[in-house]
């Protein structure tokens, strides 16, 4: 790269002080000659940090070639030199630099959409970045592994509404586990917790440590989500979460069961889900919209089919059929299932036609 030196191009900046704010609509990119950047926003009341960009790399590129706004905070973690690149020096940086206008082109087009100030997490892995999170049990801030949805490749969906990953499996990250107070739920709800739900926990951080003294394998391990999933059953049964959480969870470890090939295990996690997501059909105090009407309706079909309750089965995936106004996919979908189980109740000499829950009321 030529030496820049006392080029009017050059921008220093002491350890502190921010580059741009997120919002902002300077039409610059910024190439890093010396020091590091941090890419950080605030959310939920906490700093993000999404990338730490060294010597050689560049910011913003999206906000000179596209016009876009700053999707990010960059403020110097070191004291920092940066090249400003702008509309009134781009035709000057492409003569003295082709390379390096190429590059940064190059890097505009490859640049996924919602990725507008990350170039790269701090783990380098291509799915994840690191994030800094406050327990809302006992304040604790610990780190955890966030997951570049954005990027993630859908290949399919199980019946069971499971969806597969090309080359990567969120799962193993789903649930955040505070190491102090032993907090643990999904991360979608990692931070929302009522006043009441927040003094249960408080008064049950003892009963969780001495349930879970062991130490918890490495974050992204099969062995991790494990624990993690049993610890978040452990702290929803001490917050009198809802049951339909309860269930998803329960649910969620029978796939991790089930890659791990327990298939004891898989099984008895699908019944505890399959209690729990009948308690959230027929006793949930919240009403269901339709779409959740129909979709838990055939999920309790469906856990019933595989552990091999046919007559309950079809009872549930008929339910799901003449939900009125659901989807018509879904419907298709619960058709489907309702050949396929008279098929397989006849072979057992099952009955194919049955109530699941007659005495039970309101659906």
């Amino acid at each position: 790269m030529p030496d820049y030196t006392g080029s009017k191009m050059i921008q220093s900046l002491a350890p502190g002080e921010f580059l741009f704010r997120r919002g902002e609509h300077k039409r610059e990119i910024y190439v890093v000659l010396q020091g590091k950047i941090e890419l950080s926003k605030v959310t939920g009341g906490h700093r993000e940090v999404q990338a730490l960009v060294g010597p050689g790399e560049f910011i913003g590129q999206s906000s000179l070639l596209e016009g876009l706004s700053r999707q990010s905070d960059a403020r110097a973690v070191e004291d920092s030199l940066v090249l400003v690149i702008n509309e009134e020096n781009l035709e000057q940086v492409i003569k003295m630099h082709p390379q390096l206008a190429a590059k940064i082109m190059r890097a505009s087009r490859d640049k996924p959409p919602a990725q507008k100030e990350t170039l790269r997490t701090g783990s380098g892995h291509p799915f994840l970045y690191q994030s800094e999170v406050k327990c809302p049990v006992c304040s604790t801030t610990f780190t955890v592994h966030k997951v570049f949805e954005h990027k993630l490749s859908v290949t399919g969906q199980d019946s069971d509404f499971r969806q597969r990953y090309r080359d990567f499996e969120p799962l193993l990250y789903s649930v955040w586990v505070c190491p102090a107070c032993f907090y643990a739920n999904q991360r979608t709800d990692f931070p929302n917790l009522s006043a009441r739900q927040k003094k249960l926990l408080q008064d049950g951080k003892a009963e969780r440590q001495k349930a879970f003294s062991g130490t918890m394998a490495a974050p992204g391990t099969p062995e991790f989500a494990l624990q993690a999933h049993r610890l978040a059953l452990f702290n929803s049964e001490q917050m009198a979460a809802e049951p339909d959480k309860i269930a998803r969870l329960w649910l969620h470890l029978a796939w991790l069961y089930e890659d791990g090939e327990q298939k004891e295990a898989a099984l008895d996690a699908r019944a505890r889900a399959l209690e729990y997501f009948r308690q959230a059909y027929f006793n949930s105090s919240r009403t269901l919209s339709t779409k959740q009407e129909q979709q838990l309706a055939y999920l309790i079909g469906e856990l019933h089919f595989r552990l091999g309750r046919y007559a309950e089965a079809l009872d549930f995936f008929r339910r799901a059929v003449v939900v009125r106004g659901g989807s018509a996919a879904l419907n298709e979908q619960a058709r489907d299932r309702i050949a396929l189980t008279r098929k397989l109740a006849k072979s057992t000499s099952q009955p194919a036609a049955g109530s699941s829950g007659a005495e039970e009321t309101g659906r």
